[in-house]
């Protein structure tokens, strides 16, 4: 056993989709499937072999707790113009060269010094600053699974929505299991090419597709964001080729961001992602067919905006983050009557 879990005995959580294992235990949370021996914790950095027993280190162990505008997440069409309070804790089952968080998310929880916060506490706090939602956001939320699962089932107990926003590497039953809770989940979907996803994050697009095909059966809100990134993910043939994907396969009316890149973590060489690419998306999903498309980290653009597809009204406009005017009325353009999808 690692000495350095010694005395945490009482803030360890049994945690869900494990085995035994010839040498150890199996984790069948995600497609990493991990095997760990008694001591080991997993790539995620959450989840430990603890006496033969998966267990998770996350378990009511945020390390951010912060309330956001919901188009942070980025989500344009569920609750916009709310607030949402967002959580995290320590981990991820990715290896993200361009990580913004990395601080966080590519360390354990056990170096955490937040106090204790359960379930109860975060649903409190919502409720307490007459905020809508929860989200689950900062770091990959699949690697605290059951202390989300948790927070969500306390939060619709109590009129409160859930928001996930994660890279979905999940295997399909565990993400079946979550989606009842989920009212809105923002999926990252990295690259549309597999050589070009597993160098970027470590792992498969293959996964986050099906992942991706099964929210889209169920009845959580999905939008999709995927980050621009030069000579990872701006190759407009690839970009062209997931825009084509996505429309063949029912995703024409998700809403999707395509976002600026800057440097970070271990792409800082790289030059953020020129104007002019980013506007050129915008031509390839019309062409494509896809509805609701934006364009995120370029301030000023109008494609930050929504726009009846119909008659091309701007129902929604905005600058960043920040919901300037609303006019859907139940969804309904006031110029045409046709309705937009939104959840408001």
């Amino acid at each position: 056993m690692n000495e350095k879990y010694i005395g945490l005995m009482t803030q360890f959580h049994t945690a869900l989709y494990w085995k035994p294992g010839s040498e150890g235990v199996n984790c069948y949370l995600c497609p990493h499937y991990c095997q760990l021996k008694e001591g080991e914790t997993g790539l995620c950095r959450t989840r430990l072999n603890y006496k033969n027993r998966l267990v998770t280190l996350a378990w009511n162990n945020p390390c951010a707790i912060n309330i956001d505008p919901i188009e942070k997440k980025p989500l344009f069409h569920f609750l916009p113009g709310h607030r949402t309070l967002s959580i995290a804790t320590n981990g991820c089952n990715l290896r993200c060269l361009n990580c913004q968080n990395h601080h966080i998310s590519q360390c354990a929880p056990d170096t955490n010094t937040v106090k204790t916060v359960t379930s109860s506490d975060v649903v409190d706090f919502a409720l307490r600053h007459s905020l809508k939602s929860i989200s689950y956001t900062y770091t990959e939320p699949v690697v605290y699974y059951e202390y989300m699962r948790d927070v969500a089932e306390k939060a619709a107990d109590n009129g409160l929505r859930n928001v996930m926003v994660s890279s979905v590497y999940i295997n399909p039953k565990p993400l079946k299991d979550l989606l009842p809770l989920i009212d809105a989940i923002n999926v990252d979907l990295k690259a549309f090419d597999e050589d070009v996803y597993q160098k970027l994050s470590g792992v498969s697009l293959k996964s986050v597709l099906k992942s991706l095909e099964i929210i889209l059966k169920s009845n959580t809100w999905l939008e999709i964001t995927c980050l621009v990134i030069p000579g990872f993910s701006d190759n407009p043939e690839h970009i062209e080729k997931m825009c084509r994907w996505l429309k063949s396969n029912g995703f024409d009316k998700t809403p999707i961001h395509f976002s600026k890149f800057f440097p970070a973590h271990e792409l800082s060489h790289l030059p953020p992602t020129p104007n002019r690419s980013m506007l050129n998306i915008t031509n390839i999903s019309d062409t494509c067919g896809l509805e609701y498309v934006y364009i995120g980290n370029l301030p000023g653009n109008k494609f930050e905006n929504t726009y009846c597809h119909n008659c091309g009204n701007m129902v929604m406009e905005r600058s960043g983050n920040t919901l300037l005017s609303n006019s859907l009325i139940s969804g309904l353009c006031q110029n045409c009557n046709h309705y937009i999808p939104v959840i408001q």
